[in-house]
């Protein structure tokens, strides 16, 4: 009876012992799942109650992972010219779905890009759609 007990007990334990790391791994889990959300910010830093459209000339092109992104002079709708930081999808994406590749765009092209501006006010777009030189048009996050 009294060896039952003792391996009644000990089965009890290896029991408490697993329940505690599986309830452990589950909020590991979560943490991690949390933090990775936090990684990829979206859309959060844009205004996306209405797009707008810019034109002017490419001053640099980054083919760089997460996101490619577009410098350009571009001139808005109050006249005033700046440098404009125009952030694109995934290289993935682009080059998938999109027709993207590392040349697309040079320094010193033509553009017209309509997007969701920075909420800060900053010249800052996530860019929705991109014309190019001869009338061709990309998706800027396909």
């Amino acid at each position: 009876m009294r060896l039952m007990r003792e391996r009644h007990l000990v089965s009890g334990m290896k029991n408490r012992a697993v329940g505690q790391g599986l309830r452990a791994a589950v909020v590991l889990g979560i943490l991690l799942a949390v933090t990775s959300l936090w990684a990829h910010h979206g859309l959060a830093a844009f205004d996306t109650t209405h797009t707008v459209r810019l034109e002017g000339t490419v001053t640099d092109f980054q083919w760089i992972n997460p996101h490619a992104f577009i410098f350009a002079d571009l001139t808005d709708d109050k006249g005033k010219k700046a440098n404009w930081r125009l952030e694109l999808g995934s290289l993935g994406m682009l080059t998938k779905y999109g027709g993207w590749t590392s040349k697309t765009v040079k320094r010193g092209d033509p553009i017209r890009v309509q997007g969701f501006l920075a909420k800060d006010g900053s010249p800052y777009m996530s860019v929705g759609r991109v014309w190019l030189t001869g009338g061709r048009t990309l998706e800027g996050k396909p």
